[in-house]
């Protein structure tokens, strides 16, 4: 109970019974073999350059006769628990930390004052980032090339230290190609140090991959993927099973702190950015990432609760005018025409172009899977009801599919109850075939 236990002393009082110890052995060095108390210890408890003492140490002399515990007990100015003390350290050693990346961070230079000529100079936000990242008495070298700067640095941890050495490019063109890779990264970015994307789509995933590499960075493909689920076949360096998981997806992206740090700046500075991006291709790029396309409401939808986002791509679609609403998860767009006129031209996400098309044009050539597999049934099978089509297609959705082939005049019903028939133009469609 008394280890975790100090005690402040009368100072008198404590350089007293500590001179004794040392008397009574002739110094501290023999005291220190004979007690099991460090002599340097000895020592500054002794000359008061110590004030708190472990209760443990003081009854050791209780025992060894130079002081009574009475004697003890009168001479206790204050006790502290150990834990607690050590807890007040730690809590004001995080404070000072903290207050001082407060005052380095407020050294970081607005966005305005890095933008040149409809680029982002890196280099400039860099020098001020710098005394961050030597921090913690870490070295920071740098070595400059024509078009990106090299940084060398070390991380430290319990094991010990890693060294990571890392490409900045020095300008970023906001430019069309810009502009779609930020919002697919605002979308569908990596996590922690990682920049890069996280997907499924391979179209996707080999733009994140030219661009990456296009500004200087080294490319990693890792597959995360559920133990519950079945391996797909697809190309990685790394796999990581996510335990009781379900589905997979690709990371790809390059390790590479500072320039992930750098695009969370751009985040955090994203309404002034839009206003010198090319809007249109950032929200193709941020619909590949986090939109789908609703053929039961005929509407574009960009999932998103980040309160602080949607009211800034809600600001910007309005002005757009592709804002219809938001439902708490998602911002819809019921302007087919104009959606289809501005964002769809920049679109990489092949289901998510075709399902674009087939929703704004109606074009049986874009006609998806799931409604090819009910066109394919009527046409082999005309007259069926809708439950005898949900059965035999083991199809819960059967209705409200139905509904959107009625809709955009792929098929028709009779009689009662409802009896569906392939429309004219799709009896004779020879490419209707999964």
């Amino acid at each position: 109970m008394d280890k975790g236990i100090l005690v402040k002393l009368d100072k008198s009082f404590q350089k007293q019974i500590f001179q004794k110890l040392i008397t009574k052995y002739g110094s501290s060095i023999l005291a220190s073999k004979e007690i099991g108390i460090p002599a340097s210890s000895i020592r500054s408890y002794k000359n008061l350059y110590s004030n708190l003492i472990s209760l443990e140490i003081l009854n050791v002399l209780i025992k060894e006769g130079l002081i009574t515990k009475r004697q003890l007990e009168l001479n206790i100015k204050e006790s502290f628990i150990k834990e607690q003390i050590i807890s007040k350290c730690l809590d004001l050693g995080r404070k000072q930390i903290k207050d001082k990346f407060k005052g380095l961070k407020k050294k970081i230079p607005p966005l305005k004052n890095i933008l040149f000529e409809s680029s982002l100079d890196v280099f400039v936000w860099f020098k001020k980032y710098l005394p961050l990242l030597q921090t913690m008495g870490r070295n920071v070298l740098i070595s400059n090339r024509k078009n990106f700067f090299t940084i060398v640095y070390k991380n430290f941890s319990k094991g010990g230290h890693k060294e990571y050495s890392v490409r900045i490019p020095n300008k970023f063109f906001l430019d069309e190609d810009f502009s779609y890779f930020f919002g697919l990264w605002c979308g569908d970015r990596a996590g922690g140090k990682r920049m890069g994307i996280c997907n499924k789509e391979e179209k996707i995933l080999e733009y994140s991959e030219v661009f990456l590499r296009k500004h200087f960075q080294k490319i990693e493909r890792i597959l995360y993927v559920g133990e519950n689920s079945i391996l797909p076949k697809v190309e990685y360096h790394k796999k990581f099973k996510i335990k009781g998981g379900n589905g997979w997806a690709i990371s790809i992206h390059s390790t590479n702190g500072v320039l992930t740090t750098f695009f969370y700046y751009l985040l955090k500075n994203i309404k002034f950015l839009l206003n010198n991006l090319n809007q249109d291709a950032f929200f193709a790029g941020l619909f590949d990432a986090e939109g789908n396309v609703s053929f039961y409401n005929k509407s574009f939808r960009w999932a998103c609760k980040d309160k602080f986002l949607v009211e800034i791509y809600s600001s910007f679609l309005k002005k757009l005018e592709l804002f219809s609403g938001y439902d708490g998860g998602c911002i819809t767009c019921y302007n087919l025409d104009l959606f289809y006129k501005r964002i769809f031209p920049y679109l990489k996400h092949p289901f998510k172009i075709r399902n674009t098309s087939f929703l704004c044009k109606g074009d049986k050539k874009d006609i998806p899977p799931e409604f090819k597999v009910i066109l394919l049934f009527i046409k082999n099978n005309p007259g069926k009801t809708q439950k005898e089509i949900s059965k035999a297609l083991k199809k819960s959705k059967v209705y409200s599919e139905l509904k959107i082939l009625k809709n955009f005049g792929f098929i028709f019903s009779k009689d009662y109850p409802l009896r569906f028939e392939l429309n004219k133009k799709m009896k004779n469609f020879r490419s209707l075939k999964l």
